[in-house]
């Protein structure tokens, strides 16, 4: 299945990266000076990822005005995280598999499917049958 990458969904993904790299939290009006985005457009993002528990808003007064302070729920992944990765189990990894082409880690199933299910227990998902399963198609 070959997905388009839409700007939305980029953005979604450096607002995380933001957030998640902040040790004290972003306040929610300067995220959008940092991208250049409308606050309509920031304030939506935000709360979508509020709703998939992946930030936590804990409304502050800055500059005198009511905000958000942004909070990731967790932390920047380090190379253990990669432990369980369908990837290296894929016959695609290091072959065919690149950014961009027709096989790509922005268009793999398998991987969203192990990213979506790591806080609980994404190590565990059957890699070697979705894999297989991959390779049927």
């Amino acid at each position: 299945m070959v997905r388009k990458v839409s700007r939305r969904y980029r953005l979604e993904g450096k607002v995380l990266n933001i957030i998640m790299r902040s040790k004290d939290g972003v306040v929610q009006t300067d995220l959008y000076k940092m991208l250049n985005i409308s606050s309509r457009e920031g304030s939506r993002i935000c709360l979508k990822l509020e709703s998939w528990g992946l930030i936590k808003r804990e409304k502050v007064l800055h500059k005198e005005r009511w905000t958000y302070k942004l909070y990731s729920t967790r932390r920047v992944p380090k190379i253990d995280s990669l432990k369980g990765s369908p990837c290296f189990a894929c016959p695609h990894f290091n072959r065919s598999c690149a950014s961009g082409s027709a096989i790509s880690p922005e268009r793999c199933e398998l991987l969203d499917k192990w990213i979506l299910t790591m806080g609980v227990g994404g190590a565990d998902v059957e890699v070697k049958e979705a894999v297989a399963s991959r390779e049927e198609t």
